[in-house]
């Protein structure tokens, strides 16, 4: 337990990206994983994962080998995790029944090569909907129930220090799609969201839906708060 106060009171006093990458290492450690990956979900058209990965600790160019492959596209952990909101778990050498025998081979293989037989999965959920996962991987057997809801805990806090320092590190000019901006600057015009979706040529549910992004992304209440903000942000004139 006093190994967990450690993590959790480490992981309070984060506060750029490459500490968060090394309590993410040492919590790999903590757990007898060899490395971890932090990734938004690839789409079921996606070929490779490289392109979202966020955060990552792995041996130098696995994941371009992992790519090059093609171990993507029948992936049955990534198949899961486009639904799943619990942990999972994967045998890496036999865990390949999605796959051609030829492809459940060169999986096998392939995470072999680098030690790995266990792979543990943490999906996590931003404050803006965001859907993304952690991974740990190494050689060791398959995580207690305990340890599953130990991680769990670690990954949805480290989650939230992540998404708060890519939040913070963004211009505020960054936040808001062009989109969003066009339907901000309307109702700051005092445009109702009929008339915004006539000007803009959309429907009026789409034009709700960037209000409403906006008034998450800029963490306010409601439109008069939002256009407070936006004028005060310079991102409406």
């Amino acid at each position: 337990m006093s190994d967990h106060n450690h993590l959790l009171q480490e992981l309070s006093t984060i506060r750029t990206e490459s500490e968060l990458v090394s309590f993410l290492r040492e919590l790999s450690r903590h757990f007898d994983f060899s490395g971890f990956i932090l990734f938004t979900i690839p789409a079921a058209t996606d070929e490779a994962l490289k392109g979202r990965i966020e955060l990552a600790d792995l041996p130098r160019g696995m994941i371009e080998t992992y790519d090059q492959l093609g171990l993507l596209k029948s992936s049955k952990i990534f198949q899961m995790l486009r639904r799943a909101t619990i942990p999972l778990t994967l045998d890496t050498l036999t865990s390949h029944d999605t796959r051609t025998a030829a492809e459940a081979q060169t999986a096998a293989d392939f995470f072999r090569s680098y030690s790995i037989t266990t792979a543990a999965f943490f999906p996590v959920h931003g404050p803006g909907g965001a859907r993304a996962a952690f991974s740990f991987l190494g050689d060791r057997n398959q995580l207690t129930h305990a340890e599953l809801g130990e991680m769990g805990m670690f990954t949805a806090h480290a989650y939230n220090v992540f998404a708060n320092l890519r939040n913070a590190s963004k211009a505020p000019e960054d936040l808001l799609s062009p989109r969003e901006l066009e339907a901000v600057h309307w109702v700051a015009n005092g445009k109702t969201s009929s008339e915004i979706a006539s000007i803009l040529s959309l429907s009026e549910h789409t034009v709700n839906t960037y209000i409403n992004n906006a008034i998450r992304k800029l963490d306010c209440v409601n439109r008069t708060q939002l256009v407070a903000k936006a004028l005060r942000l310079h991102l409406i004139h």
